[in-house]
């Protein structure tokens, strides 16, 4: 298993090799993902005495994330597709990321909310039950209906400038045992379906999609 974080500000990567052996790092926020995910991959793959197409399923966190990051996890993972035919592919969601690790932790007292900061008084959220199952479906919402959520709100550290939010951290230990869950379930997607769900657009994108709502 190699599973690929690059959603938020600092990077995590998990390596799992068939034997058993683990290799975890983190990319910190201030390096550049685009110069050091690689890097990092075949580091990891060198200390745990491996090939990476050997690792027979790539899991890669597909967001809400920024776009900078996303681009890049999703792309190496389907690079890597394209050069290993016999891989498995799981997308994992950011806001699922970080409701896995608040109910392993027990950081929550029963149903509660993810979010994470979309700017401009956005937010993309997904509500779980006590267990960390997601409820409904993940959403952008405005900064009045944020303020209307009355059950424990969690987000990353630092992301979510208000008072009522709780802060978490997710570590490489959480995305490999999240990535694992998944693969047992069976939650495998072809590589073309690993499809980036982006904070913001990108400025070409943002001009094309106000030149569309122009023309209509």
């Amino acid at each position: 298993m190699l599973a690929i974080n690059t959603a938020f500000m600092t990077a995590n990567l998990a390596l799992r090799t068939a034997v058993g052996k683990v290799v975890l790092k983190d990319i910190d926020a201030k390096s550049k993902h685009s110069e050091n995910v690689l890097k990092s991959i075949d580091e990891m793959c060198q200390e745990a005495s491996t090939e990476v197409l050997d690792v027979g399923t790539v899991a890669v966190v597909v967001g809400p994330g920024s776009f900078t990051g996303l681009r890049i996890g999703v792309a190496i993972a389907k690079a890597l597709g394209c050069a290993g035919k016999d891989l498995k592919f799981v997308s994992l969601s950011s806001l699922q990321l970080m409701a896995y690790k608040i109910a392993k932790s027990k950081l929550n007292g029963g149903a509660f909310v993810c979010v994470i900061n979309a700017l401009s008084d956005l937010f993309f959220v997904a509500q779980f039950d006590v267990d960390g199952k997601i409820v409904g479906e993940e959403k952008m919402i405005s900064k009045e209906e944020y303020q209307q959520i009355d059950i424990e709100k969690f987000a990353l550290a630092g992301d979510v400038q208000t008072s009522d939010v709780k802060e978490m951290k997710i570590d490489c230990k959480d995305l490999l045992d999240f990535a694992l869950e998944k693969e047992e379930q069976g939650d495998f997607v072809l590589p073309d379906d690993l499809n980036p769900s982006y904070l913001r657009l990108s400025q070409a994108e943002d001009m094309l999609a106000q030149k569309a709502r122009k023309d209509c």
